[in-house]
């Protein structure tokens, strides 16, 4: 799985195959919906200005 990114829960550790795991865990497991996912660190956020805050002070983007 060379190049291939797994994603990790913030809330727990837990490392999922694809986003759509994670987001369904997240929802799943600790009641809390996920809608925005930093695929270049695996953050997730609850809504879109948290995250593009994000993406423009850590990944510069």
């Amino acid at each position: 799985m060379f190049g291939k990114k797994s994603y990790g829960c913030g809330a727990c550790g837990m490392q999922f195959k694809d986003r759509e795991d994670l987001l369904n865990h997240a929802q799943e497991i600790h009641d809390k919906k996920t809608t925005y996912l930093c695929i270049t660190c695996d953050e997730s956020f609850e809504n879109e200005s948290s995250f593009r805050m994000h993406m423009i002070r850590n990944h510069k983007i």
